[in-house]
């Protein structure tokens, strides 16, 4: 499991790490603010259930009725531990093909139901005991249990929702519930209420995730805190999705962290502002402790799973260079192709199967032409193998462009010298090498004396004529032409 999280946290460290000159990176401030909601509002008893979770970080989620047969509203039993819905990010750092299920909380997890702006002084937090399911493969969902009943929840007049057995509506108006916190002044980071419209469902890959059929929306004040937040129809009492991303315009790139891409025949689309929902149709149906029921169309988690380990690759000599994981499968078949193009669900174009302490890594090459391609493995022991729909996949995009953007280089003034750094523009520039020295010494244009910039600055005391030298990288590899910067003797 620790060469497939590998990805995800280099990508994370670059997206989230300490920035030159500043502090961590984060969403950019909501704009045009969707509306605190006051439990007041009218229809706004529907929305108790929703609230604020401090788990892995802080999201939006609401309480629902178990899901499965027999679970509708007249047949819930008070003494029943709270389910608790919300996004799959908002409870860990996940993998592309990771699930998980039956886990204790950590500690200090909680969550606080109808938190509204004008009810704080009677907001209850309860603490989360277990993760009863949670994945980022295919959906964005995860449930948790609390520590405290339904009948708990109902004496301060919590209710749950149910969730929708059907995909989330198309060119239908919605109402999404969220309690962002990004940009938003502590004493209003409070639920608010989006009205706007859903489009058509779309496949979208944020690497290394790829997420089916997920609903766009034109909400507004989307922003970090909202991940997991309630969509509903307008007026309705169901749950039809959760907020899943949003295509951040602080960071450049396609299909990378904060840019997530549309995919599908026509290639990769990025739509900038555009956020995107979850459906929740696949838990509806699915008792949480058998995975394995004929009504549950959740992922179980079962098969084997390549590394994804890189995020973009230069044409050159490229390779898939992936590793399976067997996790007690002993046979795989894969099929690979450009992303969008290329569904890993569809059984029709799988090879022949193959031993997987044979081939242990997938080394074919990658197609020499610029584009995002998937790999796809489904997995089996003997007679059972795990059926398409569950494939496990990793994805890598072919980039042979560099940088569009130039290094930009920060000389502060620290009165007898200077700190100098080159700044990060992710996704653009994730790395540099840089060199530097006496002016009449140090050419820019020369690779020799290049050193990996390890985030710390040079300080260059002002007792003579430095130049700076930067070279910016992208994920792939592809370099910025040397950017040079002179400073003169105080």
């Amino acid at each position: 499991m620790r060469g497939r999280l590998f990805r995800i946290a280099v990508i994370v460290a670059i997206a989230i790490g300490v920035v030159p000159g500043g502090g961590p990176a984060v969403a950019a401030p909501a704009k045009n603010e969707a509306p605190l909601l006051r439990s007041t509002d009218p229809g706004g008893e529907r929305f108790r259930p929703v609230g604020r979770l401090k788990a892995s970080s802080q999201c939006t989620a609401t309480v629902i009725s178990p899901p499965g047969p027999g679970t509708a509203p007249g047949a819930l039993d008070p003494r029943a531990r709270a389910l608790v819905l919300t996004a799959g990010h908002c409870v860990g750092r996940f993998s592309a093909n990771e699930v998980r299920a039956g886990l204790d909380a950590p500690a200090g997890w909680t969550f606080t139901p109808a938190y509204f702006v004008d009810t704080v002084d009677r907001h209850r937090p309860f603490p989360v005991a277990s993760i009863r399911y949670a994945t980022m493969k295919g959906v964005d969902l995860a449930v948790v249990e609390l520590a405290a009943s339904y009948g708990d929840l109902a004496a301060i007049d919590v209710r749950p929702l149910e969730v929708s057995a059907a995909p989330p509506p198309e060119g239908a108006s919605i109402e999404v519930v969220h309690a962002p916190v990004d940009g938003v002044p502590s004493d209003q980071e409070y639920l608010r209420r989006s009205r706007c419209r859903s489009a058509a469902r779309t496949d979208v890959a944020e690497s290394p995730w790829i997420w089916h059929g997920a609903s766009p929306n034109d909400c507004a004040g989307i922003a970090g805190g909202s991940s997991g937040g309630l969509v509903v129809q307008r007026d309705g009492r169901r749950v039809v999705a959760v907020l899943n991303t949003t295509v951040e315009s602080t960071v450049s790139g396609v299909c990378k962290l904060g840019r997530p891409c549309e995919i599908g025949p026509g290639g990769v689309v990025i739509r900038p502002g555009t956020s995107y929902a979850i459906g929740v149709a696949p838990l509806s149906g699915c008792p949480l402790d058998d995975l394995g029921a004929p009504t549950c169309r959740l992922d179980p988690g079962l098969g084997a799973a390549p590394s994804d380990t890189r995020v973009a690759v230069r044409s050159e000599k490229a390779r898939w260079d992936a590793a399976l994981e067997a996790e007690g499968r002993t046979h795989a078949r894969i099929k690979t192709g450009p992303l969008g193009r290329t569904d890993c669900r569809d059984p029709a174009g799988y090879g022949r199967p193959f031993a997987i302490q044979d081939r242990p890594v997938i080394d074919d090459p990658l197609p020499p032409r610029e584009d995002f391609y998937v790999l796809c493995v489904v997995s089996g022991k003997g007679s059972e193998w795990v059926p398409a729909r569950f494939a496990s996949f990793t994805t890598v995009q072919v980039d042979d462009t560099p940088p569009a953007v130039a290094p930009v280089v920060s000389a502060r003034d620290l009165d007898t010298q200077w700190a100098v750094e080159p700044i990060f523009q992710i996704f653009e520039i994730v790395h540099y090498d840089i060199k530097y020295g006496a002016r009449d010494a140090v050419d820019c244009a020369d690779p020799a004396g290049y050193q990996p910039y390890r985030r710390f600055p040079a300080f260059l005391a002002k007792t003579q004529a430095w130049r700076y030298c930067a070279i910016g990288y992208d994920l792939a590899g592809n370099a910025t032409p040397p950017k040079a910067v002179d400073l003169d003797p105080a």
